[in-house]
């Protein structure tokens, strides 16, 4: 007797696994170029290549002689290299002379009032007596909904020592009725401290849950929104492209946009209205 309990399926190739998430671009995502058909040219025939991000704010790159130019901002700034150097401070325990890696941080926050509202077209009463001081309106009814935590800033540190230490010298340096908690706390790593596909990973899969999020918060009142479900499908469509790649590898820079498409170039279909 011929035993199969051992027989498997075999695995798919990488080829399947290309062609099937392939199909699912093309299904879900019909607005998302496929890979092959990136461009390399805008409509005056420059190369994006050529295009240095960074050109018109003087962030970046290096001198004739090879020299950092580092950023030549102004405050407030919010070109790439500047905002990778505002985030990644945060990977340093901030005592000074320390930089280690952080596991807490020191949270700086106040408690604000907060206020919920409801339109007197649906019943709403105002609840005040009369020469209160209140928000409400002859469309809107505002109730004092108690304290909310309102945060500001925050410092890491590497150990619990050390966030007592910065919870010290914050609270000499910040105004009054301002409160500080310590937690404990990971560094999530910039976009540029991950190889590819991490970052766009990342980036697809939260897109998609906010989508359903919003998706769902209009079902839970009546509503149907189908552009929400629209757009979670190739949000999903395109973080399973992405998953079906090896983490970058040397030598490997944008090497899913070189090769050819395995099906015809596909027309790029109008995007849907956003809901208003």
């Amino acid at each position: 007797m011929t035993d199969t309990s051992s027989t498997a399926t075999p695995a798919p190739t990488p080829a399947e696994i290309e062609a099937a998430a392939r199909i699912l671009m093309r299904a879900w995502a019909p607005g998302h170029l496929l890979p092959g058909n990136h461009p390399k040219a805008n409509d005056d025939g420059d190369d994006y290549d050529d295009q240095d991000p960074d050109e018109y704010c003087g962030c970046a790159g290096t001198d004739d002689d090879g020299e950092s130019l580092g950023c030549n901002c102004a405050p407030g700034c919010v070109c790439d290299e500047c905002s990778y150097h505002a985030y990644a401070q945060y990977k340093r325990c901030w005592v000074t002379g320390c930089g280690k890696t952080p596991a807490f941080r020191v949270v700086r926050f106040r408690l604000v009032d907060q206020h919920v509202q409801e339109s007197t077209k649906r019943g709403a009463v105002c609840p005040h007596a009369e020469g209160e001081e209140h928000w409400c309106t002859g469309d809107t009814v505002y109730v004092d909904a108690g304290p909310g935590v309102q945060e500001f800033a925050h410092q890491p540190a590497c150990s619990i020592a050390h966030a007592v230490q910065l919870r010290e010298g914050m609270k000499r340096h910040q105004p009054e009725g301002a409160q500080y908690r310590i937690e404990t706390w990971t560094y999530s790593p910039h976009d540029r401290e991950l190889p590819a596909p991490l970052p766009a990973l990342r980036r697809e899969t939260r897109s998609a849950r906010d989508s359903t999020t919003w998706a769902i918060g209009k079902h839970a009142v009546g509503l149907r929104d189908t552009y929400w479900l629209a757009s979670a499908r190739q949000h999903l469509a395109v973080a399973v492209w992405n998953a079906r790649l090896d983490l970058e590898r040397p030598g490997a820079d944008d090497d899913v946009w070189d090769d050819q498409p395995s099906t015809p170039p596909q027309e790029e279909p109008s995007e849907p209205d956003e809901p208003e």
